[in-house]
């Protein structure tokens, strides 16, 4: 038998991933009511399974290659190995540390927590039940629900899971033995990090790409010049590639292709991410799908006025920090009584962790043609950096888009040794509508990697002081 809520919530919310907790949290600073649904313990995909734990191991592996790359910083280490168990067991430390933080936030704030998976059972109540499928509480009538129940990763018939060859992205982060043979099905945010990460650990690694690049929908600049990295770390690129089927043995897998097979002891299948929409009860609420996703406005509000969703179940950006930004929103709008605040999505970065690291915001040259924006571009070289060539980072660029007539920024690309730092810079400067003129006349401190944004801004006009300026024909 239920027990029916005793609370009045002013905000329920289903999921506490990133946009979940941090939305509950948030709704609590102004004194709403809140409770937050979730059957596992809060952080989501991103801390348990994606983002943290994944990148903790890049930062093992960039350890890893500094070691034994120490010559060119005129150290000596004598032997530079890693082992992935021990990899795993800091990535279980830091993954438990941040959890318990989460867990103390969200019970520091007054947010009820409650533990169990939450379905719609009308477009004003939420039915919580336990593990076994029992009714554990019924909330009844909030003010606003906000459903933020994430993603999972996508299956393909034609390459049947079975959790020990053919594996996921969750899958491939159970391992504590090292894939001699590792192919990775799909090219990629995170089959391009997974590359990294093991080629790096000392795993023979194949990706397969059925588009003409890696990171399909990025700049290609950065998508060709990561390939070319990949070349150098001995990563194997198959583009264009069509897999036929994938059939798991006692040894490892076999990938049939158009007209070759191709042999290896594990296969990671990362082509994407699919929305969790199933068994949420939205058909008795009478939220409607767009395709696989929850339909929303610019509001994040469905069809239904008090029920909004966030996050990867959206079909959006399926980054932890769009999910943030977007709880932001409806949370900014209830507080308000009224829809103020909304998504640009061309104001959101981008990071792809791999060696060298990518973050992109905003437009590409051919999505600004595509919306028919007059651009100009600029681009400068880390090569040329004092501080890049010290670190011995001296791969890839700052490549920026601006407006032709107003020189408003428009969008920004960078390829290098800590571009996921670096983009926050040109993010602020696109939030705040600069212009690349302003960027030109901002003093940025020497010596620093973000100097290479000065010089590209500076590129953008024929006025890059450390590159030698093109001979004008005559």
């Amino acid at each position: 038998m239920a027990r029916v809520s005793d609370s009045h919530y002013d905000l329920a919310i289903v999921g506490a991933g990133p946009g979940g907790y941090v939305s509950a949290i948030r709704a609590a600073h102004h004194r709403l009511r809140v409770a937050l649904v979730d059957p596992n313990p809060p952080g989501g995909v991103c801390l348990h399974t994606g983002c943290i734990p994944t990148k903790t191991m890049v930062a093992s592996v960039d350890l890893l290659r500094q070691a034994q790359q120490s010559s060119q910083w005129a150290v000596s280490i004598a032997q530079a190995e890693a082992q992935l168990t021990s990899i795993v067991e800091r990535r279980q430390k830091v993954v438990t540390k941040l959890a318990a933080g989460v867990q103390n936030l969200i019970d520091k704030n007054g947010v009820d927590f409650i533990k169990g998976r939450g379905r719609l059972k009308s477009a004003t109540e939420i039915e919580v039940t336990d593990g076994e499928g029992n009714v554990t509480h019924s909330l009844a009538n909030p003010r606003a629900i906000i459903l933020a129940t994430g993603s999972r990763p996508t299956e393909l018939p034609i390459a049947l899971r079975d959790g020990s060859r053919i594996l996921d992205s969750d899958d491939l982060l159970t391992l504590t033995e090292l894939p001699p043979r590792l192919l990775i099905l799909g090219g990629g945010y995170i089959g391009c990090e997974f590359a990294s990460i093991f080629a790096a650990l000392g795993s023979e690694v194949t990706v397969l790409e059925a588009e003409p690049r890696l990171l399909p929908g990025m700049d290609p600049d950065l998508c060709d010049f990561l390939r070319r990295g990949f070349k150098r770390q001995n990563i194997t690129v198959r583009l264009n590639e069509t897999v036929q089927t994938a059939t798991a043995t006692a040894e490892g897998v076999t990938v049939q292709l158009a007209d070759e097979t191709l042999e290896g002891t594990h296969l990671l299948v990362a082509v994407g991410r699919t929305p969790n929409t199933e068994n949420l009860g939205l058909e008795a609420a009478g939220v409607a799908l767009d395709g696989r996703a929850i339909g929303v406005n610019e509001f994040l509000q469905t069809n239904v006025p008090n029920i909004f969703a966030i996050g990867d179940v959206t079909g959006k950006m399926q980054l932890a920090h769009v999910a943030t930004a977007q709880g932001r929103v409806v949370v900014d709008n209830l507080i308000a009584g009224k829809n103020e605040a909304r998504m640009n999505y061309d104001e959101i970065p981008a990071a792809v962790f791999t060696h060298p690291e990518i973050a992109t915001i905003g437009l590409t040259e051919a999505a600004a043609e595509a919306r028919g924006i007059p651009i100009r571009m600029g681009r400068f070289p880390f090569a040329a950096i004092g501080k890049a060539l010290a670190q011995g980072e001296t791969d890839g660029f700052v490549k920026l888009i601006a407006h032709a007539e107003t020189g408003k920024l428009l969008g920004g690309h960078i390829l290098g040794g800590h571009a996921a730092e670096l983009i926050g810079q040109i993010t602020l400067a696109i939030k705040l509508k600069a212009t690349a003129e302003q960027l030109t006349e901002t003093i940025f401190a020497h010596p620093t990697l973000s100097e290479a944004i000065l010089e590209a801004a500076e590129s953008l006009f024929g006025q890059a002081t450390h590159l030698p300026k093109a001979r004008e024909r005559k």
